[in-house]
Formats: C-alpha cells, sequence, structure tokens
C-alpha cells in the first residue's frame, strides 16, 4: 500500500509506492515502504536540513518555506514559491558585496548605509562621508522658556552648525552650542533668539542666485506677489486692469509740460466736483463714437454760454437736435410755444389751471360765429364710431352720440330740482301726460295700501267689511300665529297652536297598583312608579305628547288587606251515590259510596279592606315620560 505524503497546507505533494524511493520532487529523498537500505537516505536528509543544502548553487526541487545557505555568498536564503530570498541582515564590509533585491549594505570604510532595490544601490545616510564630518540637516526638538516643544531642523557643514531653520520665534531655554547670541537680549547671562525662517550662524552668509520674491513686492497683510509688470511707470504711456483713486483734493490735471489744459478736482469746502478747462475762451465737449465718427454728444460754447446736445453750434442757451423724453416732472416758468401740426398729451390725467377751457380761438385771437362753431365739442376716437359730446348749429343744442349713464347716487335735475334717480320718478314729477300702459308693477302704493307681486300691505291695521259671504277660493289660510294672551278669546288661532295646547293638557288618571311592586309596593319609597310609567306609556304614548306635559295619578293599593270570621265549611252540603266495585281477593262485586256534588250556601263573615293611596307625577322629557315624584295620602 502506498503512501499519500501532503504538504503542511494539506496540498498532496506525492503518492511514493511501497519499496521505492522518490528524489526529484523535494531535496530530500523520500523512502517508500519496505524500501531495502532506506537508513541511508534518512540519514543524508537529516544531514541536508542541518546544513541546510548548503552549496553554491540552489537546490533543484525547493518547496515553498525551503532555507538555502548560499555558501558563494555566505548568507542564509528563503524560499519564496518563485525564487531564494536573502533571509539574513544587512552585509558589513568595506568593499561593496554581490547583492540581491532587498539587501542592506553597511559600508564599514565610510560609516554609510545602502539598499539594494534590485537595481540600483541607494545611499540611506548618512550623506556626507566620515571624512567629510556631518553635513546636511538634522532634525531636532529644543524646549522653549515656556516649557514648550518646538521642531527645528539644524544645518551643518563638515561637523560646523551653520544654521537653524525654524517655523516659528521662540527663545531657547537652554542656550545652543554654536549659534550666536540674541544682541538685542538685556538678561544676564544673555540668551539666544531663534526666529521665524532659517537663522545663519554667520552675518556673512549669503543666498547666491535669483529667487522669485526677490523680483517682487510682497503685500505683508495679503502675503499677495507684485511683480514689475504690475506697476504703473511715470516716464512712459502705462496702463492699468485695475480702479485708480487719487487720495488728495488736487485732483487730475492733463496738460503738456509747458501748460495744463483741464483739470478735475474736488473743493474741500462744499465737497463739490469740479471740471475746469484752463484755456480762456475754449469749448469743452463730451463726445461719443458711432461707428468711425465722432459725435459731440454734449457741447459747451464758452463764449456764448449755450450748452448744445448732439449739436456744436447752439443756437439758445440750450439747444437739443432731436426728440426729447422726461420721465419726471418738467416745470416751464415762461411762457411755452410748441410748433408743428399736432400736440399729443399722452398722459393719464390732464390738470389745467384756468376754470374755462375755451374752443375756436384763433391764432389772432378772433371769434367765430354760431355757424362756424357748428360740431365744436369733445371727439373721442375710436377704431369704430367715435364718441362725441358736439353743440350743433341746427337744433342749437348739446347732442351725445352714446347714453348717459350715472354713477349710483346721481340724478338728473331741472332747475336743480330732482326728476329723476337711479330707481324713482320724483314727487316733482306730478304729471305724466299720455301714460298709456305701465306694464309690470313690482311695487304700488296708495296711500298706505300696497301691492307688491302677489303680497298686501298695509302701514295700519286691515278692517274688511262686507255685506256678505267672504270666499277664499277652498284654498288655506297659512301664516297666522298664535293667539296673544289678551286676545286669546276672540282671536283665530292656527292648527300647530291648538295641537300643541292639545298635547300640553296633563293627563290625569287613576290605577289601582295593588300587586304592583316594581321598584316597591311601598309608597313611603316611591312605590311601583316603574309598573305605573309602562301602563302611563300604554295609555298616553310619551312620543305623542310635547315635553313638558305633565301626567298626574292617583294609585290605590290593597296590599296587606286581611278577610276573617268566614267558615266556609257550614256553608257546603254534600250527596252521596253508590257504585259497585270490583275486590281484589273477590269476584263478588261491593257498593261503594263516594261523593257526588257539593253545594254552597251564603257564607258570611268580617273582611279588613285598609286601601293605601298615593300621588304620583311624571313629565314627559325627549320623548319619554320621566318620574318625578310620589306623594303618599
Amino acid at each position: 500500500m502506498s503512501y499519500r505524503l501532503n504538504k503542511t497546507n494539506g496540498e498532496l505533494l506525492v503518492e511514493l509506492v511501497d519499496g521505492q524511493i522518490d528524489n526529484t520532487s523535494t531535496d530530500i529523498t523520500l523512502v517508500g515502504r519496505n524500501y531495502k537500505g532506506f537508513g541511508e537516505f534518512l540519514n543524508e536528509n537529516y544531514i541536508k536540513l542541518l546544513e541546510n543544502f548548503a552549496k553554491t548553487s540552489a537546490p533543484g526541487n525547493p518547496l515553498t518555506g525551503q532555507l538555502w545557505y548560499d555558501t558563494s555568498e555566505e548568507r542564509l536564503k528563503l524560499y519564496d514559491g518563485e525564487t531564494f530570498k536573502s533571509a539574513g541582515g544587512a552585509v558589513v564590509s568595506s568593499s561593496q558585496p554581490n547583492l540581491v533585491l532587498g539587501d542592506l549594505w553597511i559600508d564599514s570604510l565610510n560609516n554609510k548605509l545602502y539598499f539594494f532595490d534590485g537595481a540600483d544601490l541607494v545611499l540611506v545616510g548618512p550623506n556626507y562621508s566620515d571624512a567629510q564630518g556631518k553635513t546636511g540637516f538634522e532634525a531636532v526638538t529644543v524646549l522653549d522658556t515656556q516649557s514648550q516643544d518646538r521642531t527645528v531642523m539644524f544645518f551643518y557643514i563638515a561637523g560646523t552648525l551653520a544654521g537653524i531653520l525654524s517655523t516659528a520665534t521662540f527663545v531657547p531655554l537652554v542656550n545652543i552650542t554654536g549659534f550666536p547670541l540674541d544682541p538685542d537680549d538685556t538678561s544676564t547671562p544673555r540668551r539666544q533668539k531663534i526666529k521665524l525662517g532659517f537663522n545663519p550662524v554667520s552675518v556673512d552668509f549669503w543666498f547666491r542666485g535669483t529667487a522669485e520674491s526677490t523680483s517682487s513686492l510682497i503685500d505683508v497683510n495679503t502675503n499677495e506677489t507684485y511683480t514689475v509688470d504690475k506697476f504703473m511707470k511715470t516716464n512712459d504711456d502705462t496702463q492699468t486692469t485695475g480702479g485708480v483713486k487719487i487720495k488728495n483734493l488736487k485732483g487730475l490735471t492733463i496738460g503738456d509740460q509747458t501748460s495744463d489744459y483741464l483739470t478735475l478736482t474736488v473743493s474741500k469746502t462744499t465737497g463739490t466736483s469740479f471740471i475746469d478747462t484752463q484755456i480762456s475762451n475754449k469749448d469743452f465737449a463730451i463726445r461719443t463714437r458711432r461707428g468711425n465718427a465722432q459725435d459731440n454728444a454734449f457741447y459747451v460754447d464758452a463764449d456764448n454760454k449755450r450748452v448744445g446736445i448732439f449739436t456744436s453750434a447752439p443756437a439758445t442757451d440750450f439747444d437739443l437736435t432731436g426728440s426729447a423724453r422726461i420721465t419726471g416732472n418738467m416745470d416751464i416758468e415762461g411762457n411755452l410755444t410748441v410748433g408743428g401740426d399736432l400736440t399729443y398729451l399722452d398722459v393719464s390725467n390732464l390738470r389745467v389751471e384756468d376754470k374755462n377751457i375755451e374752443l375756436g380761438i384763433t391764432s389772432d385771437s378772433t371769434l367765430l360765429d354760431d355757424s362756424q362753431m357748428d360740431g365744436a365739442g369733445i371727439i373721442v376716437r375710436v377704431s369704430g364710431n367715435d364718441k362725441t359730446i358736439t353743440w350743433e348749429y341746427e337744433t342749437d343744442n348739446w347732442t351725445s352720440s352714446n347714453d348717459w349713464d350715472l354713477v349710483s347716487g346721481k340724478s338728473y335735475k331741472i332747475d336743480n330740482v330732482v326728476k329723476l334717480s337711479e330707481n324713482r320718478l320724483h314727487n316733482s314729477v306730478i304729471y305724466a301726460e299720455g301714460l298709456v300702459s305701465i306694464g309690470t308693477l313690482l311695487d304700488l302704493e296708495v296711500d298706505n295700501f300696497t301691492f307688491d307681486g302677489s303680497t298686501i300691505t298695509v302701514s295700519d291695521p286691515l278692517n274688511i267689511s262686507s255685506s256678505g259671504i267672504i270666499t277664499i277660493n277652498n284654498q288655506k289660510i297659512t301664516g297666522v300665529t298664535g293667539p296673544a294672551d289678551s286676545d286669546g278669546d276672540t282671536v283665530v288661532a292656527n292648527k300647530g297652536y291648538v295641537d300643541t295646547q292639545i298635547d300640553k293638557e296633563p293627563v290625569v288618571t287613576s290605577l289601582d297598583t295593588t300587586g304592583l311592586n316594581n321598584p316597591t309596593n311601598d309608597f313611603n319609597l316611591d312605590g311601583p312608579y316603574n309598573d305605573v310609567k309602562d301602563l302611563l306609556e300604554f295609555l298616553y304614548p310619551a312620543s305623542e305628547k310635547e315635553n313638558g306635559t305633565v301626567a298626574r295619578i292617583v294609585c290605590t293599593s290593597y296590599t296587606g288587606a286581611t278577610v276573617s270570621g268566614i267558615d266556609i265549611e257550614s256553608t257546603a252540603t254534600k250527596s252521596y251515590i253508590s257504585v259497585l266495585r270490583d275486590p281484589e281477593d273477590s269476584s263478588t262485586p261491593e257498593e261503594e259510596s263516594v261523593v257526588q256534588d257539593i253545594n254552597f250556601s251564603t257564607a258570611s263573615g268580617v273582611a279588613n279592606l285598609s286601601a293605601l293611596r298615593a300621588k304620583m307625577e311624571f313629565i314627559v322629557n325627549a320623548g319619554v315620560w320621566q318620574f318625578v315624584r310620589t306623594t303618599p295620602l
């Protein structure tokens, strides 16, 4: 039976046949069952493991994790599944050894550490040789006078401190060897001061070359850098992309080397801004460009003291060429003369100070006669027929082309007397000659008598007097109210009033409550009012009565009455008859006397009938009889 040999992870390595050896699956010899001379192979396997397969070449059949001592490099290596890698520490030698990926080499001659990345040998440090002495930056923690740790960089050249680089300004608690004292310190003994930035030990230390910040100015507040192209020149043409402010009242002056032509200033006393021309009788213009042409949009004639808008030769004090539009108010203290054929007033409201508007006045103030003023008035132009109020010469009347519509509350008057208002022909109109038809009247008042539709209204009591029968056309008379108390006997009452009065009539009756006991038969404890209420509901249902209807019932009970002294036995007489019967033990029949009839005669005695009486009251509440009280009699 063969051996199934598995690796540590459970994976099958080889199925070893009995009586055989396997020296190809691994670098040791695997011995099968019952193999003759197996002891030699076992012992050699132990030797190989002890030596870690020591030789100059790598084992041929390694397993992952297998160790190999490379005798050529005198180094222990580990197989990672693909190749053997060095498993030891750094190599110390005065010359560069044979290195593999990941090796560290300590150069014992120059006191330097290198690592090999598989292609290049890289210096780890230090970056100076032993002969050069300490050179470069070293990170150091310094305790300041506030007992706070400060991390700085010491800069050495050939073992001598050349400067300190710091991100803050502070005073060391203990003076640093090789660093100068603070010349401004007044303490005794004097202390040192490390400032923000690089602090050279020697005052003769120079930064050689050009730095970007040295060719610019830096704003210490915003840390913004300004290069030479951000400054305006004073001896040549210049420009700026930002705004220009002149922080004095002398303003801006334009001119040549000998004369000033124009100044822009501000008055120190009033704050008024001025644009002044400096040469006498020279005009001033503000120009705009239109294509390749320039127009004088605003022009001042200095000699004649005139201003022109889009004209270079103003003919008046203010001369505007073109149309004008004023969005605000405009006051004209002199006369206004308007030329042209039409005057347009495009306003929401037109206000005229004069009380009168005169029409038909000619240019020389000549007045026209009546025939010449025919059709004068007001004309409202519309897309259809115009709306007019005009004076007509032929009729000598004012004529309107449309109806007149007065607002609510206004009226038509003649000689200041109201004749017609919104819904009334007033009393001042006493005649209506030729009136043929009135139409349907909604309201007619004759003295105190008013007809309105099918309603007749009078302001005083209505008396109907007839010498014959009054017929109501077999219809109902409705709307009759209940009679007032003072006229109750003589006033007509409506059916509802009568029904209500009948339903409100008190219910009065008497009941024999002998044998009734719900909730009790004792009148002193209100008695059997539940039984009485059930009988009352049967006789007079509460749903047929008005709320508030009262029931008064006299109750009589003979509970506890007794009868004594009556001899029932002496009043009874019996008659007998003989009958034959068969004896049980004999065949001979025998006669037997039995009662045939019983007769009673009138009996006498003493009867003690003592009646109990009480008054019970009930009331209808929400359509239900409700018990009120019991009063024993």
